[in-house]
């Protein structure tokens, strides 16, 4: 009988999908995506309200949408941690395969991968395959022929630089030149998709989350060396994007009731003083469309 595996695709999903949907088709097993539908329709269950906050509410909505399957594969946001300030004292964020576990009743076995591939995946990965097919034989293959694949994707950093350049360098006598901004917070908001949802009229955003992940949470340990991952991505792309003479201001899309993305707020103001305004995502007018530009951030694979 076929492995039925499904996957989160609204989390981190260009950084981890690609390689491990890669994997399990390598192993035989069948890989299940939930449709955006299928995810809404979910909302309503009452095991959703177990979390906090909209991403993770998506996240059981999505999970409950892909009961049938054998295997549910999760993305670890961050490495396993003991302690630290912000994200790291939310247990969504900082343990997202054991909370959905611990919390949410009815759900597949759910197995978590990293959601980057900066380290050594080969552990991981070759155990992920014996869990899928008990023929050694096609574990070695599969992870022979897809080794090479486990590494970071591409970012297009240098072509969104380029592209605000010539924005701020437009001739005059032509159409107003938009105000360049740099969209940031957590990484499954700082999306293309949620982008286009929060700038308006003569505005035009670049992408922080287009560095190299890498990168940006390096550049955010050097403001505070305690920072979980995703903090120190999201306030190292607030430090860079505040250097960046491109860039006329900063807007931190936060969701108000994560008390995480609240810190986050109060630490990329320090930061940026003056420079970042605050975008709740509880005020924007229409909640669903929020949902949609969550479950399209998939679609920033490209």
């Amino acid at each position: 009988m076929v492995v039925r595996v499904g996957f989160l695709t609204h989390l981190l999903w260009d950084r981890y999908g690609p390689f491990w949907t890669t994997l399990t088709r390598a192993a035989g097993a069948e890989v299940v995506l939930p449709s955006a539908a299928e995810v809404v329709a979910r909302l309503a269950d009452p095991r959703v309200g177990v979390a906090p906050a909209v991403a993770f509410r998506v996240a059981i909505a999505a999970a409950l949408a892909l009961e049938d399957v054998d295997l549910l594969v999760v993305p670890e946001l961050n490495p396993a941690v003991q302690d630290g300030p912000g994200a790291a004292q939310d247990p969504w964020i900082a343990a997202l395969p054991t909370m959905l576990r611990r919390s949410v009743p009815g759900l597949p076995a759910v197995w978590g991968v990293p959601a980057g591939l900066e380290g050594p995946v080969e552990s991981p990965a070759v155990t992920f395959l014996h869990r899928l097919t008990p023929d050694a034989g096609t574990v070695r293959r599969a992870w022979s022929q897809h080794r090479a694949e486990a590494r970071p994707p591409r970012r297009r950093a240098a072509r969104e630089v380029r592209a605000a350049r010539e924005v701020r360098a437009a001739p005059l006598g032509h159409a107003a030149t938009p105000t360049v901004l740099a969209l940031c917070g957590q990484a499954w908001w700082a999306t293309r998709r949620v982008a286009d949802l929060l700038c308006g009229p003569g505005e035009r955003w670049v992408g922080a989350h287009r560095h190299d992940p890498g990168a940006l949470r390096a550049e955010g340990r050097r403001f505070d060396p305690g920072l979980i991952d995703t903090d120190a991505e999201a306030l190292g792309a607030v430090r860079r994007s505040a250097r960046s003479a491109e860039v006329a201001g900063l807007r931190l899309v936060v969701d108000g009731e994560a008390g995480s993305d609240l810190w986050l707020a109060r630490r990329a103001e320090a930061i940026a003083p003056g420079k970042v305004e605050v975008y709740d995502l509880r005020r924007h007018p229409v909640p669903e469309h929020v949902v949609d530009a969550l479950l399209g951030g998939g679609a920033d694979a490209s």
